[in-house]
């Protein structure tokens, strides 16, 4: 046997090597780098490109969580907003000191809304190779060394940077590698923009008759037709009230639970706080500094003033600087563990740094505990945005680590960092609950029903009596109503008194003739109807100056709006398919 074992030993080599080699062509590239190095079935294929589970949330959920981390914003906007008007909606909050698409509407977003975005970004790589589009490794260092997360107060800050790609990218399975690319694509997608949508602009005729419906001087007659008006009169009988519940039930539920834990590291009082609780030996000192300085020169007495303003400043500084060690020491202790694959103790890090962990009780976003109601987060990408936001928007997982927040700077001087403890989610509340909010959402509607009704009545029957040779006025008083006046008034003059909703106004009468009727307007309260006395148009050199600047100002919306036309005749190229793809 063994004889013939040697004696067929190079047989056996050659087939064993032939084994070996069927078995890797035979993997799929699901298996290799070609879906992002994981190993499980392909849920999603975008060009032709496999991607497994792994790579999916990877290209996806943690991508557009580090790319908001890093302040790519208009990234983020280009490649998820679902349409321009979304898109154009998301760049304006924005500028008020909300945070991108991804992030405002995290609640919300659905598998389409990350396929799209996966695919988006395949689009834009294959674009950057096949347009030769390039950013240099200086061009990726000098963005994230200029960028507000790196860079708030316009100066670079080299330890964050590390700490950032030491820690957090660890956390969200990435690499340095793989934050450089996504700026690497950020930048290409801003030439990208320009490349398809540069040079566009609006026709300088268009532009101009829209200005001049807009600066046009108007004189309008009003009459209003009062919503609660109509809601008094109404009262559903109980039959009516409990058919409607049934029909609504889902709109009437329990609201959302969360339970948490937390600890809230506090920095430095204020100086002038401090001032204010100075120890008996800083009060000496004060006094003597006052003393010195009516018997001394007013040098003396300034040089006093800015030593004890110093010691206090110093103070602060050294206190800031400990709580910063606090949290990057508790925060290192989270990454510590998840990289040793141990079970996380939120209660024994927090007991030992010596801090506080609360346990709050369950609460809804409307009503939490006071301690959390108005701790709004510091720092200008999260202007206007509260520590709730944070809490109500993170998802419930099974692995724990997912479940503890990242530093948040927070109030004046604050840091927190949560874990969420349990979610209770809305309950169908039964019809002795719901039956108040039922009957008045029933009033509302059916008055909304009968406002519109009458208004549109209305309107028919002043028409057929101007036919007959009656005036406005006239017409509508025969019917129970007051013409109001308001003008003559431009949008760019002065908005008329008590009149809200003058500009909406303002545009329907531009696109009417003098003598005209308009359509009811229906609002929320009320319905109105108008009529056209009469416009001016006045032709200045201000309003010549405001088409061009119009003009101009019209080359980057159409930039915007060819590239979204473009990127999504990509998507239908893309033939995106998977088992993720079916589930929309």
């Amino acid at each position: 046997m063994i004889e013939n074992m040697r004696k067929y030993t190079a047989l056996m080599i050659i087939v064993f090597v032939l084994l070996i080699a069927g078995f890797l062509f035979t993997m799929g590239p699901t298996s290799g780098s070609g879906a992002g190095g994981g190993s499980g079935p392909a849920v999603l294929e975008v060009y032709g490109l496999s991607i497994d589970e792994q790579e999916y949330y990877r290209r996806g959920d943690r991508t557009l969580q580090l790319s908001s981390e890093l302040g790519l914003h208009f990234y983020v906007n280009f490649l998820i907003a679902p349409d321009i008007q979304q898109l154009m909606q998301a760049n304006q909050l924005m500028r008020y000191g909300y945070a991108n698409y991804y992030v405002t509407m995290s609640r919300n977003l659905d598998q389409q809304d990350f396929n799209r975005f996966i695919t988006n970004r395949a689009t834009l790589q294959r674009a950057m190779s096949e347009m030769g589009l390039y950013a240099s490794e200086e061009e990726v260092t000098q963005s994230l060394k200029t960028s507000q997360r790196f860079a708030p107060n316009g100066q670079y800050n080299a330890l964050d940077y590390t700490a950032f790609v030491d820690k957090r990218l660890g956390r969200l399975g990435m690499t340095e590698k793989y934050l450089r690319e996504i700026v690497r694509e950020s930048i290409c997608l801003n030439k990208l923009i320009q490349l398809v949508g540069g040079g566009l602009s609006a026709p300088r005729t268009a532009v101009q008759d829209q200005q001049e419906a807009r600066n046009q001087s108007i004189t309008l007659a009003r009459i209003t037709l009062d919503r609660d008006d109509f809601v008094e009169k109404e009262n559903p009988s109980e039959e009516e009230i409990k058919a409607y519940w049934e029909v609504h039930q889902d709109a009437y539920k329990t609201k959302e639970q969360r339970r948490v834990s937390y600890i809230l590291l506090d920095q430095p009082e204020t100086p002038e706080q401090e001032d204010k609780k100075t120890s008996s030996e800083d009060k000496a000192a004060t006094e003597t500094a006052k003393i010195d300085a009516e018997n001394d020169a007013e040098k003396n007495r300034k040089e006093a003033e800015e030593k004890a303003k110093k010691a206090v400043e110093e103070k602060k500084k050294a206190a800031r600087i400990a709580v910063m060690r606090d949290v990057e020491a508790i925060s290192d202790k989270i990454v510590q563990k998840i990289n040793d694959k141990l079970p996380l103790d939120f209660e024994a890090i927090s007991a030992e740094y010596n801090q506080t962990l609360v346990k709050s009780d369950l609460f809804t976003q409307d009503s939490p505990p006071a301690e959390l109601k108005d701790l709004s987060l510091r720092g200008n990408s999260a202007r206007g945005r509260n520590i709730l936001d944070e809490v109500f928007s993170m998802a419930m997982t099974s692995d724990p680590y997912d479940l503890v927040s990242k530093p948040f700077r927070v109030g004046e001087t604050g840091w927190i960092i949560f874990r969420l403890d349990e979610i209770i989610e809305p309950a169908l509340l039964d019809y002795t609950a719901a039956r108040a909010k039922a009957r008045a959402q029933l009033i509302s509607e059916n008055a909304t029903k009968k406002v519109k009704n009458a208004a549109d009545e209305a309107r028919v029957k002043i028409l057929a009596s101007m036919k007959s040779g009656k005036g406005f006025d006239v017409a509508a008083k025969e019917l129970g109503f007051t013409p109001i006046q308001i003008g003559p008034y431009s949008t760019d003059g002065i908005a008329p008194k008590n009149e809200p909703s003058y500009r909406q106004l303002h545009q329907t009468a531009s696109g009417l003739n003098i003598g005209d009727v308009s359509e009811a307007i229906h609002e929320n309260d009320r319905s109105l109807i108008i009529f056209v006395e009469n416009r001016e148009i006045e032709d200045t050199e201000q309003n010549k100056n405001m088409v061009d600047s119009m003009v101009e100002s019209s080359k980057g919306e159409l930039t915007v709006r060819s590239f979204m036309n473009w990127r999504d005749s990509q998507f239908q190229k893309a033939k995106v398919s998977g088992t993720f793809a079916q589930n929309n």
